[in-house]
């Protein structure tokens, strides 16, 4: 199968390393393989580059397109209301909103922003701002190059869940909807608004707690924080990571709506990785991000000076190649065409080659057409001809010199004669012998005739056509 882009997800998780590989293809994307390396940071980061390495060697491909995903409890989160005359110097005043939540010089924070909302009648701008400090991001940074990782983004785990959730989803950017997961410590409960992430919170979950209580509590707070209008909805709430499907099952009787991410995917996959899915959503998020260039939220928190600047030289594989697939394209949309005119060009030699024979027969044809019509004319005169006289002269040599006609009828090629004769009897042999008469019998009775002293008779006969 022939892949246009590659991108890894690798999502810190705790104390595991999800890793997802996400193919683009020209129909949609493909879930190709699944990791998770257990206990990370207890272990030996050689064992831990090995499985990461193994990974990569077993996918074949290359590390330029891996994003970071770091958890909910590491990243800052806030929502700026700025006027709208500060749009044209939006990233200084963004700085400086970074700079006062910064607590001292030395602990310096990254960040990146996004504008949600901003019609061209808004007389405000919304802003989703995400921040880390510097001394996390570069302690995650740092792990990652011990691995033999150099991430090309960084991105927080719920913004790239909300990203892939929000760009599969055909109707999915005018509604609410809240997403859960539910991983074995906690819940990271976020909801979705307008087609952007409004609210995004880490919670812990308490030994004897419910799935349920936790969710149904952390969804009422979220709730209350978010503020709806009193004309919107939940339109639903979606669970993902590897604790949704025995939560849904606690769920289904109070909260018949819930439903597993997994379900509204629609990624390719081999039927191995089907039971990851669940699992393995946000790290499937990151990998999203790095496929997909219209995403409902671009960010990247990775300072500028550590991301991968490509030159324009670098584009030139990237330009050749598209221009090989459109030369492929057009090729095969040129074959058939070709085929066709040549296809033509050989019945039109052929058609040229067989004029000549078809002129002969049409002119045999022709010539059998006449034959037939005056075969047909000459069948129809000798139908139509009178046989009286050929029958007259023929019945003049059979019949004997004793024996003479007194009454002779024809019609339609039957007759009727009688007459006079010495030996009647033996007149119909004689007239069967005829190669002009047929079917002779006797009518009525032969009685004698005393005045002449022979035997009147009667026969009637058909002629042979």
């Amino acid at each position: 199968m022939i892949y246009l882009k590659t991108s890894v997800g690798i999502e810190i998780r705790q104390d595991d390393l999800l890793i997802s590989c996400l193919r683009s293809n020209f129909a949609a994307g493909v879930f190709t393989n699944h990791a998770r390396i257990p206990g990370f940071r207890q272990r030996d980061p050689k064992e831990v580059r090995g499985e990461i390495d193994a990974f990569f060697k077993r996918e074949r491909i290359n590390r330029e397109n891996v994003i970071l995903g770091v958890p909910r409890r590491d990243v800052i989160l806030r929502y700026l209301d700025l006027p709208k005359e500060v749009e044209d110097n939006l990233k200084q005043v963004v700085l400086y909103q970074v700079q006062s939540f910064e607590p001292t010089e030395e602990e310096k924070l990254y960040y990146d922003f996004v504008l949600l909302r901003n019609g061209q009648t808004a007389k405000r701008l919304h802003i989703l701002l995400v921040m880390i400090r510097k001394s996390i991001l570069d302690g995650h940074l740092e792990l990652m190059r011990q691995f033999g990782i150099r991430p090309a983004s960084v991105m927080a785990a719920p913004v790239a869940l909300a990203n892939m959730f929000l760009g599969t989803q055909s109707n999915g950017s005018g509604k609410i909807y809240i997403l859960a997961d539910l991983k074995q410590a906690g819940i990271d409960l976020s909801i979705v608004r307008g087609g952007a992430l409004v609210y995004a919170r880490e919670a812990g979950r308490q030994e004897n707690a419910s799935w349920k209580q936790l969710l149904l509590s952390e969804i009422e707070e979220a709730v209350g924080k978010v503020r709806l209008d009193p004309e919107e909805t939940i339109d639903g709430i979606v669970m993902t990571g590897e604790e949704s499907a025995s939560a849904q099952q606690e769920l289904k009787e109070d909260v018949p709506g819930c439903e597993l991410l997994g379900d509204k995917l629609r990624f390719e996959m081999p039927v191995r990785n089907r039971p990851y899915l669940q699992a393995a959503a946000t790290s499937l998020g990151l990998a999203y991000s790095g496929i997909t260039r219209r995403l409902p939220m671009k960010l990247n928190l990775l300072p500028f000076d550590l991301r991968r600047h490509q030159k324009r030289w670098a584009y030139i594989p990237t330009i050749v190649l598209g221009i090989a697939v459109a030369a492929a394209l057009a090729g095969l949309g040129l074959r058939q065409m070709v085929q066709e005119r040549v296809l033509i060009r050989n019945l039109d030699q052929q058609i040229e080659s067989l004029k000549g024979p078809v002129a002969r027969v049409q002119a045999i044809r022709a010539q059998a057409e006449s034959l037939e019509k005056q075969v047909s004319y000459i069948e129809d005169l000798l139908s139509r001809r009178d046989m009286n006289l050929e029958i007259l002269q023929e019945l003049t040599v059979l019949l004997p010199a004793d024996t003479w006609l007194q009454s002779y009828r024809y019609s339609d090629c039957t007759m009727q004669m009688s007459g006079l004769s010495g030996n009647p009897t033996d007149l119909v042999p004689k007239l069967e012998n005829s190669k002009l008469l047929r079917d002779v019998a006797q009518q009525g009775p032969i009685f004698r005739d005393f005045q002449s002293g022979k035997d009147r008779f009667t026969f009637a006969a058909k002629c042979e056509k």
